[in-house]
């Protein structure tokens, strides 16, 4: 497989030859990040690179951290395949996540993340607008004396987040798609304040009225969103979201299976299995549908609603 950098905002095409196409698991690009020292290293699945998002697969084993501290000029959004996890920021927040559950990491925050189970980890992300600058890993790393943990030898000299890190459980609404979680996103990527998102903490909302699907966003805002979509099993015939168009970029991952990606326009339909992504570049209108006897479930990564 290729290099990290190689790769970067042209996989699997180049930005300028962008279609729809389903990526099958056994297609995704593999690396070792960072490249440099695997017994610090992640295991990474690179499914979509192009010019507005990233979207991929890391996996960690028992016991495994990836370091050095990583940062992005662009938000990141986590959702949890296989936990539990522990995020570490710079700025001194840990978030114990759950599979199944997320995380929104605003542009510009120093993280890590550790496995501190006896099984393996894995987290798929979004990151929107972009995902690296030139140097991969960044070439200026915070030492310890420049982050904040347990008994660190500068603690008392680095800012205190206390005041900085606003409650999001209060119930959500319509009016919370684009910006979600319900904080100033752009505050949050001035102070670096990173938030998980349990379950009963995804904004849930219904996608369409005559199919109605299940729509539930870990994160939403100018850069991106990111979430679930729920499609229940059907009655008499196959169960069918509304179709749909979005201004930005796209794509689907598969959790539960398989479901059906129709390009109602173009007459054509891709069958994802667990693991399968579809990517979907901006105008392409499609719907999903469930010819199986029990609810599907695929995450959305979407530039632009």
């Amino acid at each position: 497989m290729a290099k990290l950098v190689d790769i970067l905002e042209k996989f699997p095409f180049p930005p300028n030859d962008k279609k729809p196409m389903l990526i099958r698991k056994q297609d995704y690009s593999t690396a070792l990040y960072p490249p440099n020292d695997a017994f610090t290293s992640d295991n990474t699945f690179t499914i979509v690179t192009t010019d507005t998002f990233m979207l991929g697969i890391y996996e960690l084993c028992p016991g495994g951290v990836f370091l050095p501290l990583d940062i992005h000029p662009g938000d990141e959004t986590y959702y949890i395949l296989d936990g539990p996890v522990v995020q570490r920021s710079g700025n001194g927040q840990f978030a114990y996540l759950e599979s199944g559950e997320g995380l929104w990491m605003p542009e510009g925050a120093w993280h890590c993340c550790h496995n501190f189970s006896d099984k393996k980890a894995r987290i798929l992300y979004f990151i929107t607008p972009k995902a690296w600058s030139e140097e991969i890993p960044p070439a200026v790393i915070p030492t310890d004396e420049e982050t904040k943990f347990y008994k660190g030898p500068n603690n008392a000299a680095l800012p205190n987040m206390k005041g900085k890190i606003h409650d999001i459980s209060r119930q959500g609404c319509t009016d919370d798609i684009g910006c979600w979680p319900p904080v100033d996103y752009k505050e949050a990527r001035e102070t670096g304040a990173v938030y998980g998102i349990r379950d009963f903490e995804k904004l849930n909302n219904i996608h369409g009225t005559k199919h109605p699907m299940l729509m539930r966003f870990i994160s939403s805002n100018d850069y991106g969103h990111f979430g679930e979509f729920i499609l229940p099993a059907g009655g008499y015939g196959p169960r069918c979201s509304d179709p749909d168009v979005h201004r930005g970029d796209a794509a689907l991952y598969c959790i539960d299976g398989p479901v059906t990606v129709n390009l109602t326009d173009l007459q054509e339909s891709f069958v994802l299995n667990p693991e399968d992504s579809f990517f979907l570049p901006a105008g392409t209108k499609y719907q999903l549908v469930n010819f199986e006897n029990k609810p599907i479930k695929a995450v959305f990564a979407i530039t632009e609603l």
